[in-house]
């Protein structure tokens, strides 16, 4: 399960590199995994510095650091 998450992350990363800002639901479709995997890979980034969170009231945007 590790693996998967760090994998996950990994084309995460990616997807933000490429399209900018996402929110969620934008990124597990992007990814092609689930929405719970995405918050794993999400906070194995957030764990790494690797992203940063915009927050809009109830609306959380994710953007890839660097």
């Amino acid at each position: 399960m590790k693996d998967r998450i760090g994998e996950t992350a990994g084309k995460v990363w990616q997807a933000l590199q490429e399209h900018g800002n996402l929110d969620v639901p934008r990124l597990a479709k992007q990814v092609g995994e689930k929405e719970g995997m995405i918050h794993m890979a999400v906070g194995w980034l957030a764990r790494e510095d690797k992203i940063d969170f915009h927050v809009k009231g109830p609306k959380v945007t994710l953007g890839a650091k660097g």
